[in-house]
Order: structure tokens, then sequence, then C-alpha cells
């Protein structure tokens, strides 16, 4: 069957292989089918589909000129599984064990890549990061990981010892819950031990910074009284004496934000191309960028258009303080040809972080009952910003980690529903989806459900559910928390993207995968994992790395699976995550990424 199909397309336009004199079709055409140069086959490993179960029969093969063959599949559903791929012209061709393909195709003209037995598997995805912002955390003071307020002073004052009196101080990554009295820390020794540099640090999440204090003076908060310390979805934390402490919370931040020298665009680029080549080493074949600015939008164009920019990027304009649709005239931007940027929403903030206790809930916190969190909207400004941006034709993106910010987002896309009547097709998204009320994941099951097509997308990051188990059920309480970081309890009907929020989490999608598998740290713990009834399989897992941030982004169709007419992206691992269970996912933590192909070039390791 496969050789009269292949005889009577070959034939009809001319096609003929010099390499073979078995003929078909009473002699009008010859076969193998002749692929054109520079087409590439990679053999001896484990190539994945994407979809576990499917791997259909093959029912014809178009061409399509200079992009080359087209192979298309239906009908027998089988194993997932290969151990060769053929791609050309940044397309896959055919996925089928190398004996099949050489049945069919000449590969002489190939390149041929040699697996040595890896595994393939579509290119995994990040559906939430920033990608200048993890760039600036390669140039900055690194404090993840500092497990004291000391050990921050004293990374701080190394920098400070390089830098010239007066330079401003910038870094990430201080976590208060790491250290041995796990509360905000204060200006005061980081002043005494640094009195020459201002000094702005963010909080790991970007949503709490500390400010030394000649940054306080800078902002205008030292010394004083603070009469409204809670404000605009913001908040200034203050001593009992009501003076600032140095640690400002979401929007309170820009009081000291605003006075940091801004970066020059040559700086931005610097930090832009560095990050894309420490995100494509890890894996990642496209990241979603989260409020992104024009300045940056500009920097990927001209990136593009000069042939540098290698990784995808869907782009989210940040919305705060835009005021005008003249503002968004410019939005969206359509993929271009090949499909490395595209930038089809924007992204909205409606609340802060939990570990900052800036997260909106529906009821206070556990471990803080005066504290609810800090809304940024009410009701009706969230629900007219999100229909307003859907009748420009913007995705919206938004950022909700609390059940009440949650809340008023599902409530703001069901108006949307009800007032734009595309507004399914754009597909809006919950970014974080951190903390649910349960009758609030029912509902967006139920839309999903009914919807068929998936009306809400949850994007979601894995490596948040197991850095920050340590303490949320502290915040939470044992029933709230049961609706949190809930990927299970949204599969199948919740279309998920994974991400990891980078800088706020490492990128590493292999991390993800594990995170999502086990609900367990690196050393294994907790036992059993962490609200272990929400734990994927590795199939879920990777789908939502890949087919589920394709589907988050409208890109569906042509990426997140390795299948006939797919983008040919890869990530190329040691572990077959396919053979793992929750128990033996830890062999995750020991992987390498061997390769990551993009549009079916190599571009890890540098060729």
């Amino acid at each position: 069957m496969i050789r009269t199909i292949l005889a009577a397309l070959v034939g009809s336009l001319g096609l003929l292989s010099c390499s073979s004199t078995e003929a078909v079709d009473s002699g009008q055409a010859q076969w193998p089918v002749v692929v054109p140069a520079g087409s590439t086959v990679f053999f001896n490993g484990t190539v994945y589909a994407g979809l576990p179960s499917f791997m259909p029969e093959w029912s014809s093969i178009e061409y399509l000129g200079e992009r080359g063959f087209l192979v298309q599949h239906e009908g027998d559903v089988r194993r997932g599984r290969a151990d060769a791929l053929l791609c050309s012209n940044g397309r896959v061709i055919a996925i089928r064990d190398l004996f099949e393909l050489e049945h069919v195709f000449d590969l002489s003209n190939c390149r041929r890549i040699d697996l040595n037995g890896a595994t393939v598997l579509p290119g995994l995805q990040d559906a939430h990061g920033h990608v200048e912002g993890f760039g600036a955390t390669l140039e900055n003071v690194d404090l993840v990981g500092a497990e004291s307020y000391p050990e921050v002073i004293r990374r701080i004052r190394e920098r400070a010892d390089t830098l010239p009196e007066g330079t401003w101080i910038t870094g990430r990554g201080w976590d208060q819950t790491l250290w041995p009295v796990a509360e905000f820390p204060t200006h005061d020794a980081l002043s005494a031990a640094v009195p020459n540099h201002p000094v702005w640090v963010h909080r790991v999440d970007g949503h709490a910074g500390l400010a030394n204090r000649s940054a306080l003076e800078a902002g205008g908060l030292y010394g004083k009284s603070i009469d409204t310390p809670v404000f605009d979805g913001g908040r200034i934390v203050v001593d009992e004496r009501g003076h600032a402490t140095g640690v400002l919370v979401d929007t309170a931040m820009g009081r000291v934000s605003m006075k940091v020298p801004p970066i020059s665009r040559a700086t931005a680029k610097r930090r832009i191309l560095a990050a894309q080549d420490a995100l494509i080493e890890v894996g990642l074949t496209c990241v979603h960028d989260m409020s992104i600015t024009d300045r940056t939008i500009d920097i990927y164009q001209e990136l593009l258009a000069s042939g540098q920019l290698k990784l995808r990027i869907v782009g989210y304009r940040g919305a705060h303080g835009l005021t005008t649709n003249e503002e968004l005239a410019h939005l969206p931007i359509a993929p271009d040809p090949l499909d490395r940027l595209a930038i089809p929403g924007v992204k909205l903030m409606v609340d802060g972080a939990l570990g900052s206790r800036g997260a909106a809930l529906l009821a206070p916190y556990s471990d803080a009952p005066d504290e609810v969190g800090l809304s940024r909207y009410t009701d009706e400004q969230i629900r007219d910003l999100v229909v307003r941006m859907a009748r420009l034709g913007l995705q919206p993106a938004t950022h909700a980690i609390g059940d009440r910010a949650n809340r008023q987002v599902i409530d703001a896309f069901l108006a949307g529903f009800d007032a734009v009547k595309p507004f399914r097709e754009l597909r809006p998204r919950l970014e974080h989806a951190q903390v649910l009320a349960l009758d609030d994941i029912d509902r967006i099951n139920r839309l999903n459900r009914t919807d068929g097509n998936g009306t809400i997308v949850c994007s979601m990051q894995p490596t948040h559910g197991t850095s920050d188990m340590r303490w949320a059920e502290a915040r939470l309480g044992a029933e709230r928390v049961k609706g949190a970081y809930a990927w299970h309890s949204l599969t199948p009907h919740g279309r998920l993207a994974f991400g990891s929020d980078f800088p706020v989490e490492r990128p590493h999608p292999l991390e993800g995968l594990y995170a999502a598998m086990t609900r367990q740290d690196a050393s294994g713990s907790p036992e059993g994992g962490w609200l272990p009834e929400q734990r994927l399989y590795a199939g879920e897992s990777v789908q939502a790395f890949a087919q589920g941030a394709a589907f988050a982004a409208g890109q569906e169709d042509r990426r997140g699976l390795l299948l006939p007419g797919y983008a040919c992206d890869m990530t190329v691992i040691d572990v077959d995550p396919y053979e793992l269970t929750w128990r033996s996912a830890h062999q995750l933590l020991d992987a390498h990424v061997l390769m990551t192909v993009i549009n079916g070039e190599i571009l890890f390791p540098k060729q």
C-alpha cells in the first residue's frame, strides 16, 4: 500500500531516484524517494512524538517544493516512539524506525546525526519566564540560596568592594524563609556594612525588595513616619515607630526602583543574548517572555532581523501603566515566517506573591491573621481591563496567585466570554493559578469540559510548588492548601502550560519535570511527596512543557509535537522520563541535556 501511494505521488511529480533501480507503477517512478540535500536524519535514539501512545500509520507523502516532503499520518494507534526522525528545512518529514525510513527514502543526501541511545522529546518550552531579568541575574549580585541575612550582607559587601563609591548595587534572590528566623530583614545591618552605596535587592519572587539607608533616602523614605504603609496593591513594611524597615512589597517597590539608574539599550541587548545562550543550553526551545516593554520588543525585532534571535520567543507586553488604546496599537504582532517571534498579548498583574504575603486571599493568612494580601484592582476594574484588552485582539495573560485574585480573574474571563465574541479563541491565561478555591477548580474544569477546546489556560510552574511547600501550609492552613499547586486536579480539562517563572526559579525544564512527577525537593523530601495526589505522570508533565505551552500561545498546530509537518524542535537528554515513575524520577536531576534543536538546527552544543 505504501509503495502504491508513493508511486502515484512521485510519478505525478516526476521525482526520480538515481540510486534505486526498483521500479514501481509500471516504471513511471522509482523509489526510495529522494529527499532534498541538507536534510537531516537523527537516528539510534528513542524519539517521542509527544503523545505517549499515539503513532499513526503513513497514509500519504506530499511534495512541498523547496520545503521538502511531508509525510502525512492518520489511522492506526500504536507506539508513540521510534528510533529515528527525518527533517528537512526545519520541519519534521517522518518519525519512524531507521530501517523503515531507509525503506521509503533515499537518505544518501542527508546529514546523519547519531543519537547514541539518547532520548528525544518534543522541544521543551517555558510558558512563563523573564528573559532580560534572567540575563540581569547573570551580572548582578546573586543572593539565591543564602541561608542567613549575614550571608546576604556578605555577598553584597563583596560586590561593593569592587565598585566606585556611590554606585548602585542591585541583585536578587534573598528568601527569608530559608533563614533561622524566617522574618523580613531590616536595613540596619546592611546599611552599616555597605554605607557608601545605594543597595536595592529583590526577594527571590521579585515581589519584595530590600533597600539600605542610602537607597531609602533616594526614595524619600528614610527617617520619617509612613502614614499610609499599605496602598494601591503595595506595602511599605514599617517598624513600631512607623519608619520604613527597608522592605517594600509589590507596587511600593517603585518608590526605590524608579531611582535606580536605567540600563542602556546595549546592556539590555547583552543580557538578552546571554540569557538566550543559557536557556538553549538547558534544553529550552521556546520561552513565553512576560511583562516585556516596547524597548524589549524592539530589541527582539532587531535580533530577528540580524539572525541573532535563535530561541523562539512568545512575548507579552506588560500592561502596567498603559492607559490608552493608542499605546497598544502596534500589538498584537503576528509570528514571523520562521516562527521565532510573536507578541500575541499583554501581561496583567492582579496581586503579589505568597512568600511575601502579597497574594490576595479570600480569608486572612493563617500565619498572619491581620493580612489578606494585596489586590491591585477591584473586581470591576479587572473585568474592564480584561474586556478592553480582548476587544483589541490581545490575549490576556493574567498573574493571579491568591485564591481571591484567581476568582477575580476567572470572573473577568467569564465577562470576556459574554462581551467579546472571539474571546475563547484568544485563550485567556491564568498565570500561576497557584492557590485556587476548590469550587473555582471545578469552575475551570466544567468550563473547559463544556467548551471542548480548553477555554482557560492554566500556566503553572511545578518548581514553585516544591520551593514553597516548606511554608505554604503555614500560610494557607490545612484546608485551603488543598487547592494550591493543584496540577492533577486541573488535568485533563484544565489546559496546563508549564514553565518556571525564571529567574524566580531556575529555568531547567528537567527540574520542572521532576517536581511535577514527585512533588519532592532535590533531597527527596517529603517521603512520598507533598500532597502526592497532585503528582503527574511523565507523559502529562512532558506534554505540559511542550504541547501545552504551544497551545497557550495558539501554536499547537505546528509546535509541541514531533509529527510530520511540525517544526523540528527537539530537546535531547540522556534519561528517558517515560521510563521513570515518581520513585525513580530523581534521575532527572542528574540528567544532562545533550542537544537542543530549533527549526532543525542544532543550537546546543554550538556547532
